[in-house]
């Protein structure tokens, strides 16, 4: 099996993994599980020095990713590696959208520096890339004019992105682009009533793709709605108490192997299912919150936040999807500051009234201060949008 060969060389090779065990492993079970804590600690020598020549002679690429807390990671690539990692992925996009190398396509990166100056525009040969940083309302029209003018035939971006820009484009009663076919949705969770708000806007097939630099695409969404997961590129398993915690390992980067990594989000794998497009692999359900989203309480209990999720989806069946985007900011024990992005203003009294009737469900009382707004924005820090934030600590009694 892939997988074992790739721990094997890990665990012979690079010395992080060296020095986590000193015997020789016999069932995968047995091989320990990593975070992005251990990773962060040690990444020097994550690095395997079977490619220490080609870091000296400048031939490794690097891509540097951002988390949830805003600690940047160097992982490196050898190009081979790299390209058949992308492979699989490229082989989905032609297969269910019709989407090749050569078409030419938008994309947003968070910061890029070019000779001490942020870049603000990025071109390449099939692309350009657009600074998603500051994207007032001003920027958001001089990035469409450049789009309508490059005229792409799909874009890859974060959904709080693509959401700023349809309510700006409605605001100004901007078409959408002409030859758009296909928007892929990557970097952030999102509920079915935003994508179904961008894909009736640009009338174009939209798709969730879900993966992290560490290893590059994990799984990746069909025309019926199941989210594969990409097996030729990624070995994924979930452990923890609860089988709940998504941890991957990676079948191609032997420069910075990745092995039973857990990076912090939650789900669950059905490997029994009979999607309709045919497809064996194993399909990946993931939850809205990450294992570090907890909403801690002043008698020293904790509640996991996904009891948000479950308010809005309520919100959304009675209301036929009124909410487009949340925000939920835990300010203090108990009180919370819940931002909102809804299709219809007249909805504004009901929204509120039915997120505190459930909400008091799983919870009790809560004092909440309700805010709409016209779009939800990434953090200036991370490039992504969290849904939810807690600015308390837990408290140890």
């Amino acid at each position: 099996m892939i997988k074992e060969k790739m721990a094997e060389y890990a665990y012979e090779q690079v010395p992080f993994y060296k020095d986590l065990l000193h015997e020789k492993i016999m069932l995968w079970k047995d091989y320990p599980i990593v975070d992005k804590y251990m990773v962060r600690q040690n990444i020097d020598s994550v690095f395997s020095p079977e490619y220490m020549m080609d870091l000296l002679s400048d031939r490794l690429e690097h891509v540097m990713t951002s988390g949830s807390t805003g600690d940047c990671l160097d992982i490196l690539w050898k190009k081979d590696q790299n390209i058949k990692s992308l492979l699989p992925l490229w082989n989905k996009r032609k297969k269910y959208y019709g989407i090749l190398p050569k078409d030419k396509r938008c994309y947003f990166f968070t910061t890029k520096i070019l000779e001490g100056e942020d870049l603000q525009i990025e071109k390449t040969k099939y692309g350009i890339g657009f600074n998603k940083m500051d994207l007032s309302e001003n920027k958001v029209l001089e990035i469409y004019d450049r789009m309508v003018e490059f005229n792409p035939k799909w874009m890859i971006v974060q959904p709080s992105i693509i959401l700023l820009f349809t309510k700006v484009l409605k605001a100004h009663n901007l078409p959408p682009l002409p030859d758009l076919k296909y928007i892929e949705l990557t970097g952030e969770r999102i509920t079915g009533e935003a994508k179904s708000f961008i894909a009736d806007f640009f009338g174009c097939k939209v798709a969730d793709q879900y993966g992290c630099y560490e290893v590059n695409s994990i799984a990746y969404e069909c025309p019926y709605g199941g989210l594969h997961v990409m097996t030729e590129n990624v070995y994924v398993e979930t452990v923890g108490e609860k089988e709940d915690d998504i941890c991957i390992t990676s079948l191609h980067n032997k420069v910075m192997p990745f092995i039973r990594y857990k990076i912090g989000d939650k789900g669950k794998i059905i490997h029994d299912h009979n999607c309709q497009c045919g497809s064996q692999e194993p399909m990946i359900e993931l939850n809205m919150a990450r294992e570090n989203d907890w909403i801690y309480n002043s008698d020293g209990t904790k509640c996991h936040s996904d009891l948000f999720c479950s308010v809005i989806d309520k919100i959304n069946l009675a209301l036929q999807q009124a909410v487009i985007q949340y925000q939920i900011i835990q300010k203090d024990y108990n009180e919370f500051d819940v931002y909102l992005v809804i299709d219809e203003e007249e909805e504004m009294d009901m929204v509120q009234q039915l997120f505190l009737e459930n909400y008091e469900k799983y919870q009790g009382k809560g004092r909440f201060h309700f805010f709409f707004v016209n779009c939800l924005y990434p953090s200036e820090k991370t490039g992504k949008l969290a849904w939810f934030v807690s600015n308390v600590e837990e408290k140890n009694l």
